[in-house]
């Protein structure tokens, strides 16, 4: 009887460890969802605001996966902007240029 209670208890921590695993991926499957962005400019400034007279906050290169948890864009005059994610940011919020950016 003591043998099938260490066994039972056994097989419970395992499949709880297993579990946890499986799941692990998930959850960080879910915090990339959004829109993602290859940079393909030699250059890009991220900016503070959406215009092209707002500071620039970071640069990224091309090459470069940018994006956000939410597919947001803004236009200035003739200028398109993508929300980026980004610590530079007051608001972690930044804006690249459409034209330097290729969706994922």
């Amino acid at each position: 009887m003591r043998m099938t209670r260490l066994t039972t208890t056994v097989l419970a921590t395992a499949l709880g460890l297993t579990g946890a695993l499986v799941t692990a991926p998930i959850a960080g499957a879910a915090a990339t969802a959004g829109c993602q962005y290859k940079v393909v400019w030699p250059t890009a400034g991220v900016y503070e605001n959406p215009n092209p007279y707002s500071a620039v906050v970071k640069t990224k290169y091309a090459g470069d996966i940018v994006g956000a948890s939410t597919c947001e864009g803004a236009g200035y005059n003739e200028y398109s902007y993508a929300l980026v994610t980004t610590d530079a940011a007051a608001d972690r919020r930044g804006w690249m240029r459409v034209e330097a950016l290729v969706a994922l």
